[in-house]
């Protein structure tokens, strides 16, 4: 039987899909799962090694199984695209080595949790965009919006745009990129959070959860296993 395993994408860069990817995977790991960990290629950090990396923050949240290599094996130091960071260097990304990167962690895992890089249709290589990667690694999609005025036109964009490519959705996270505002009031990113949430929900018929700024783990709600392997 196949590895099971999530797709973790954001509706754009910087909004929150490590923090994201970081809570399910501990929130797996609490469950007792041995979970794999995959992020294909990265800019911003010269090496996955940099404890500031989210290359590091996935192996760390894992229980730094393998080594920070592993769970990417490019990394560019330019914080702009992956293409466009590795021409800065001189170099080209290795679209092969985004594939088969993933196997180190397959036959070792019961689940992988793999983290793309910006949005669904951004440059991950010369050729290739974010949705032409998770296409061949077929995982169910987890979309990740910044939990702010804006979601429900964002998210409900990336779902269909998605579905469009033929990509199975599990489930949609807004995450507070920054610390919420006072609940009661109906314009602070927590009121709009709640609203958004429920709103998508009942609009794309799939589960929906927020992810509050700096926690650690996932709230209670979603079987990140069982929609893994739906």
């Amino acid at each position: 039987m196949a590895t099971p395993g999530l797709f973790i994408s954001g509706t754009d860069t910087d909004v929150g899909k490590t923090a994201v990817a970081t809570a399910i995977v501990r929130a797996l790991v609490a469950g007792g799962r041995r979970v794999g960990v995959y992020k294909p290629v990265a800019s911003g950090f010269s090496s996955a090694a940099d404890e500031r990396s989210d290359a590091w923050r996935l192996w760390d949240a894992a229980g730094r199984r393998l080594a920070p290599e592993k769970v990417c094996p490019q990394s560019f130091a330019a914080p702009i695209a992956p293409p466009a960071a590795a021409r800065a260097e001189g170099r080209r990304v290795d679209e092969p080595l985004m594939r088969t990167g993933l196997e180190a962690w397959l036959s070792i895992s019961d689940i992988v949790v793999v983290e793309g890089a910006g949005g669904l249709f951004s440059p991950i290589s010369e050729t290739m965009l974010v949705v032409d990667l998770a296409r061949a690694f077929a995982f169910p999609l987890v979309v990740v919006d910044a939990a702010r005025l804006g979601a429900i036109g964002r998210t409900l964009a990336a779902v269909r745009a998605a579905r469009a490519e033929g990509l199975k959705v599990a489930a949609v996270v807004l995450s507070h990129t920054v610390p919420g505002g006072d609940d009661d009031e109906p314009f602070a990113d927590r009121s709009i959070a709640r609203e958004a949430a429920a709103e998508i929900a009942a609009r794309i018929s799939l589960p929906v959860t927020i992810l509050d700024h700096g926690a650690s783990v996932m709230p209670h709600g979603i079987d990140w296993a069982a929609v893994s392997s739906a």
